[in-house]
């Protein structure tokens, strides 16, 4: 439709300025016979006028055609350059990170419970989640039927009261009796799951710096890493929006930074692994002095060893990377030697 229009105005250019000159050629032969009569001045100023008319439109037409096709190329090249450095810089690159966008505000924690399928993983670090005693029964449904969390909560110790600190309006007492009433609704659940659930749960609580809220679902059916991550302001978490990142599902994180297809979801979920190794390590020391571990919570009760582990990780401590598959019967390619 539009280019029929653009036809037909062409085609009315076209039209004024052959019209116009004819106009001029016509009416000044008429001048040049009716010289000496009284209205011959009309006839002159419509022969003017057919001329002025078929000049002004072949400017416009030739403008058009040869100078404004030409301005048009120079912008078009103009906006080309920026939008390719817009969008390379910071669209392109940013989904090669792995960036999917961020949440209108909360992070709807429902909707990701009941997103979960039989055989994910989460990994949960957090302070702890205020309005987590609302969803008591999403988390314990997840497990029951076969997702497999790992988190890592604060402890009540004075890193809490630090945190409670910068909360507008939270007080220290607050902040630390809702840390306590989190860690007694994880208990809870862990006394109702059983060996007949598929799920599994195990939880460390640390002393150290909180950092980000951070939450990694990972998929072993999909071969995805899923990871939402917020930051601790002047708002309680609950309230805070949360940037949204994806990746494909891969065992070696460890020196990802390094080369030129690093991701962040491999830095979170390489950060999270070795927090979780770093809090596995201090209960395995304690097995081993015979010596009475409270910071960890598991379920069910008979699997405290596979509680301890994570889906897939490298042993960080050895020189040569070295990969444990846990809690599944798939193993991951070894790189060669």
């Amino acid at each position: 439709m539009s280019s029929n229009i653009n036809i037909l105005k062409w085609l009315f250019a076209l039209v004024l300025i052959f019209g116009g000159f004819t106009v001029y050629k016509i009416f000044g032969v008429l001048a040049a016979d009716l010289e000496g009569k009284e209205y011959v001045w009309l006839v002159k100023i419509i022969s003017e006028f057919g001329l002025f008319t078929s000049v002004v439109i072949s400017v416009g037409f030739f403008h058009h055609w040869i100078i404004a096709t030409e301005e048009r190329k120079e912008t078009e090249k103009m906006f080309h350059s920026v939008l390719t450095k817009y969008i390379d810089g910071t669209v392109i690159n940013a989904k090669k990170r792995g960036f999917l966008g961020i949440t209108n505000k909360e992070l709807d924690f429902s909707e990701i419970m009941h997103g979960l399928y039989s055989g994910d993983y989460v990994y949960w670090l957090i302070t702890f989640d205020p309005r987590y005693k609302h969803h008591c029964r999403e988390f314990e449904h997840a497990i029951k039927k076969g997702v497999h969390f790992r988190m890592l909560i604060l402890k009540d110790c004075p890193i809490s009261e630090l945190c409670a600190r910068e909360i507008i309006g939270y007080s220290e007492e607050e902040f630390r009796g809702d840390n306590r009433l989190f860690l007694a609704s994880l208990e809870d659940i862990a006394g109702r799951i059983n060996e007949r659930d598929e799920g599994s749960l195990g939880v460390f609580i640390y002393d150290g710096l909180p950092n980000i809220p951070l939450l990694i679902i990972l998929r072993d059916k999909a071969k995805s890493v899923e990871i939402y991550n917020s930051f601790y302001l002047s708002e309680p978490v609950g309230r805070m929006p949360y940037l949204s990142w994806q990746s494909e599902l891969k065992c070696d994180t460890s020196y990802s930074f390094e080369s030129e297809k690093w991701n962040m979801p491999d830095l979170f979920l390489d950060y999270f692994q070795r927090r979780w190794i770093a809090e596995r390590n201090k209960l395995n020391q304690a097995d081993k002095e015979n010596l009475a571990y409270k910071d960890f919570l598991f379920a069910p009760a008979s699997a405290r060893k596979k509680c301890t582990g994570l889906i897939c990780e490298v042993d960080k401590s050895s020189d040569s990377p070295r990969y444990h598959y846990n809690l599944t019967e798939k193993k991951p390619k070894y790189p060669s030697n």
